[in-house]
């Protein structure tokens, strides 16, 4: 028995190495028939066992002369965030394959072959099982292919239009109000140091969230009145809007509106790992909360929903207001299907209302999250470039004026904003950090095999085949960006990417068209406008965004780009635009140097002086956003902090480093 039990026991191992082993050399071959450049890896970087033994075994890895082969380096599923375009240049090309046992991996970062992918979207759809742990309330149209998604895409899209733009315009605006008021506190000339700021943009991003898309006014602790009105006042019932304004739990809810969203969205990262049937037994502190906050939610989410309902059904609904309200008049909810006074299949609606609870949950986590991210990262950069900050708030000035917020025009004003600094600030925040650092596309296991043109020639992918669209490459790709020479070519921003160029700096003005030119003549006719819609039946709003750089089609992707380009990126760009105008127009940003010298210390320092220990901050601040940065929903910082302050314009420390 026990001969039996040491032969299982050996055996199973060297099976699956035997198989592994052959899967490899199958994989291999169809790697080298398709005659692109390709790399072999010992196993997937999505293995779980790797994934689950990779932080242990990395500092003893790291000590080996592996560590700075290209095979190693892509076994970090964050790879693309850690080499930027080095891997594309290390190999001398834009296209190149991994192989591994489980499958193969192409991998691109040319705008030619970005701009065929995301052009044929029934050839290369989405790996929807990826998508699967989004579908925590319903179906819905980030989680579905083919003709479900045309389903789903054709009725979600109406509520994206410019009447909620213009809601979310007002409610950011008097959001960044509140958040600014609670960084100055008591303080007129400038703020205490602060390490918060990133969870503010998530804060702030929330609340925005949750006024433009379900009609819920969220304040902040202790917020007074800043003479605007939020736009969604009176849209929800009275008791729905008391119950979710609450800060304890009532009726039959353990946990707040406010409590139970933050929490599901801080601890989303266990939600999307593990299915909820292992979540809701598993031990441990994390889990046993998030399963509480996901439990929650969703019973706010679904009196949310019925309060719609119910107004639908009364005839109080309002026109175009929040996104969940769109959503059911889109869906075909009408007082016949809610009262069911009609047997007629007309009055059936177009999703269940799981699916309308899925795709509002979506709307939730995706807009969340991206613009928070912009924000904070926005602002950092501004903080790290203080000449560009300048240029952004005489450019602001101009626009904006003596007026106050209160007079700030959505049509008129983010127009002018999205054309000029401002606009090019977002953009190249999006350049250097993109929601996701690679957009994921397959070609399935039951299609035929798919041919690309890559440098004039054709190259067919087999059947199987994951692709990474590695947007972040994709964006620091010199063959179409502009470029100019390093700032500081003794201290690269990144050690070994574009280290002869400044393709890894934040420069706002590379997007400004008296600064900026195609890199690429050739390409004339083929630029994108890095703003606008790919596809058809998507509010745009008015259109400014052709006086910034137009990259060539497949270069610029912080969004995706087709067919299944994120239908809220018109909801995004008009949040960040109001929050970044609020902030600069009367204050400005600087990085705290507390870790080097005192308030007092640096009153009597010299532009020298000044100049060296910014330096040393800046130095500090690039090296935790290369470091420290990784993939949870989107980018994000992971456990590091950058503390800045806020000044009144004409009080900064160091504004004569300009």
């Amino acid at each position: 028995m026990i001969s039996i039990l040491l032969f299982t026991l050996l055996a199973l191992p060297l099976t699956y190495f035997l198989n592994s082993l052959w899967c490899l050399r199958r994989n291999i071959a169809a790697a080298k028939a398709t005659g692109l450049p390709y790399v072999v890896l010992p196993w997937s970087n999505l293995n779980l066992p790797w994934l689950i033994s990779r932080p242990f075994l990395l500092p003893y890895l790291n000590k080996l002369p592996i560590r700075d082969t290209l095979w190693f380096k892509l076994l970090a599923v964050d790879w693309p965030w850690h080499t930027q375009y080095a891997v594309f240049q290390q190999l001398g090309c834009d296209n190149f394959l991994y192989v591994s046992p489980a499958k193969n991996y192409f991998n691109t970062a040319d705008a030619a072959v970005i701009d065929q992918i995301t052009r044929r979207r029934n050839d290369f759809p989405k790996p929807i099982e990826v998508y699967g742990s989004l579908d925590l309330y319903g179906k819905n149209v980030v989680s579905t292919e083919g003709s479900l998604w045309k389903h789903h895409r054709k009725t979600v899209s109406p509520p994206f239009n410019e009447k909620n733009n213009r809601m979310v315009w007002i409610e950011s605006l008097r959001q960044a109000q509140s958040m600014v008021k609670g960084w100055m506190g008591d303080q007129i000339a400038s703020s205490p140091t602060l390490l918060t700021v990133a969870e503010d943009c998530m804060k702030l991003s929330l609340y925005v969230i949750s006024c433009a898309g379900f009609g819920v006014i969220l304040e902040w602790p202790g917020a007074e009145d800043q003479g605007e009105e939020s736009p969604a006042n009176g849209h929800l019932s009275s008791n729905m809007e008391k119950e979710a304004q609450k800060s304890e739990p009532s009726g039959d809810h353990e946990m707040s509106y406010v409590d139970a969203l933050q929490s599901l969205l801080h601890n989303m990262i266990w939600v999307l790992v593990f299915p909820m049937t292992l979540l809701k037994w598993l031990p441990f502190k994390g889990t046993k909360r998030s399963y509480r906050a996901y439990i929650e939610w969703g019973k706010h989410l679904r009196a949310l929903f019925n309060n719609k309902k119910d107004d639908i059904a009364t005839g109080k609904a309002q026109e175009g207001m929040d996104l969940m309200g769109f959503l059911l008049k889109g869906a075909g909810v009408t007082p016949d299907s809610v009262n069911q006074t009609s047997s007629k299949s007309e009055s059936k609606p177009l999703l269940s209302d799981t699916e309308i609870m899925g795709n509002a949950f979506v709307f939730l986590l995706a807009g969340h999250e991206t613009a928070a991210n912009s924000i904070h990262f926005s602002i950092l950069y501004l903080a790290l470039h203080p000449a560009s900050q300048r240029r952004l708030q005489h450019s602001l000035d101009r626009i904006l004026g003596s007026r106050p917020i209160s007079e700030w025009d959505y049509e008129k004003d983010f127009t002018a904003l999205f054309s000029t600094m401002a606009g090019a600030v977002l953009a190249e925040e999006l350049r250097l950090i993109p929601p996701v650092p690679a957009i994921p596309k397959c070609i399935p296991a039951n299609s035929a095999p798919q041919t690309l043109v890559i440098d004039n020639q054709k190259h067919t992918l087999p059947p199987s085949t994951y692709i990474n669209v590695v947007s972040l490459a994709a964006h620091r790709n010199p063959k179409t960006w502009p470029a100019g020479p390093p700032s500081d070519p003794e201290n690269p921003v990144h050690p070994t990417s574009n280290t002869d160029n400044d393709l890894e700096e934040f420069k706002p003005e590379r997007w400004l068209r008296e600064t900026a030119t195609s890199s690429d003549p050739a390409a004339a006719g083929n630029e994108k406008d890095i703003f606008t819609e790919d596809a058809p039946n998507t509010a745009t709003g008015t259109n400014a965004s052709h006086a910034l750089h137009r990259p060539p089609r497949g270069a610029y992707i912080p969004f995706s780009e087709g067919y299944r380009a994120c239908l809220g990126r018109r909801f995004a760009q008009v949040e960040v635009l109001a929050v970044l105008a609020v902030v600069f127009k009367e204050f400005s940003v600087e990085l705290a140097v507390d870790e080097y010298a005192s308030d007092e210390e640096v009153d009597r320092m010299g532009v020298k002086e000044k100049r060296e220990i910014y330096g040393k901050v800046t130095r500090d601040m690039q090296e935790k956003m290369r470091e420290k940065m990784g993939m949870m929903f989107t980018m994000q910082m992971r456990g590091e902090k950058v503390a800045v302050r806020v000044v009144r314009r004409g009080g900064e420390r160091f504004g004569e480093l300009d």
